[in-house]
């Protein structure tokens, strides 16, 4: 085994330069990487980018190589390329442009050794998208051409950022009585009658949370399920002063949930030295108030106090402690840029405008 490595700072640069030169190529590769990047396999697009970035840099790397491991001659460590240059320029150009992933080599499509038609996929489309990928990388073979396909890969990227630009934006309503709490309390229990997969509530929460502190403090939501993906997420939605020092978190539970649950949130604060904390639940959950209420008081009592809430009395309760005013109009504004910093599904930002235009007169 002979693994290549790929320098970083290199890498960076030379992904500047397809990003200032992108440019679509019109062949058949390139109409394929198009259609790959506009695809709903998100691990694949990542994989695809990499192994571009990686050809380009280094002629030499086997771009069907996954890991280390891989017992090919041009075996690399993808997962770190990726997550050390491709996120990064992701979340800096083009928010939610390939996926929004913070690890996106954790997902199981990229945890084989190499890409191959054997890797145990769903049929269908992600088989499909898995032999597309292979017959591209396959057909490259210098890093002149590999650049050019990453300049092409960029431009498609570009293009669909642009394209959803419009997705996380609407106009003020004209709504009636749109300045009083009430208002935006109605909205907010017409929203949580769906959850899209437990969307909603951590949504919610990020934006009265950011009303609250009135932007002295940084609010951010994680992808749901991902939320403890890196070591900087504690909580759900983690909450940070403005020298990025964790001030607070809060766990949110959109799903049938037990005490352990609630003993796994807490434990989680308290190794980060928070010392009051909120649990937040859902409209349609179930758990066992006396033994979530006793395991919260248990601990509690050992210095780490969480409030165990529901959604409806915890936006009541942060409603009402908000200083400055606000409308409605300004909680949906918030609501769409933080569906957009968790790229929510399209189906979150429809029910978002449908809910607001029942509001409006």
């Amino acid at each position: 085994m002979n693994m290549k490595r790929i320098d970083k700072s290199m890498a960076e640069s030379i992904l500047s330069q397809a990003n200032e030169n992108r440019n679509m190529v019109k062949d058949e590769i390139g109409t394929s990487i198009e259609n790959v990047l506009r695809g709903s396999h998100k691990t694949y697009k990542y994989v695809l980018v990499t192994a571009l970035l990686a050809k380009s840099v280094n002629e030499e790397i086997d771009a069907l190589s996954l890991q280390a491991g891989d017992d090919s001659e041009g075996a690399y460590d993808a997962r770190s390329l990726c997550h050390s240059v491709i996120v990064p320029f992701e979340r800096d150009y083009y928010p939610n442009g390939i996926g929004g992933s913070n690890e996106p080599f954790l997902n199981k499509p990229a945890r084989f050794t190499r890409l191959s038609e054997d890797n145990a996929v769903r049929r269908g489309n992600d088989l499909n998208t898995l032999k597309t990928v292979i017959w591209i990388l396959s057909s490259i073979k210098t890093s002149e051409e590999a650049l050019g396909y990453l300049s092409s890969a960029i431009y498609c990227i570009a293009q669909i950022c642009n394209e959803d630009a419009g997705k996380y934006q609407l106009p003020y309503l004209d709504i009636e009585k749109a300045d009083l709490p009430q208002t935006t309390l109605d909205y907010i229990i017409d929203l949580t009658k769906q959850s899209f997969e437990g969307e909603v509530c951590p949504l919610i929460v990020a934006t009265l949370e950011h009303l609250y502190y009135g932007g002295k403090r940084i609010v951010v939501p994680h992808k749901v399920n991902e939320s403890g993906a890196s070591s900087k997420e504690v909580g759900d939605i983690d909450i940070f002063t403005s020298s990025n020092e964790l001030f607070s978190s809060i766990e949110v539970k959109d799903k049938d949930f037990t005490k352990e649950d609630v003993e796994h949130a807490i434990n989680k604060f308290a190794l980060s030295k928070i010392e009051k904390s909120l649990f937040i639940f859902g409209r349609k959950v179930n758990f066992d108030k006396d033994e979530v209420f006793s395991t919260a008081s248990k601990l509690g009592k050992q210095g780490f106090y969480c409030t165990v809430i529901s959604i409806e009395d915890y936006a009541k309760m942060r409603i009402y402690s908000i200083p400055n005013k606000f409308s409605i109009n300004d909680f949906i504004q918030l609501l769409l840029h933080y569906a957009k910093e968790i790229n929510a599904k399209d189906a979150m930002i429809e029910w978002i405008k449908q809910c607001a235009f029942e509001y409006a007169m």
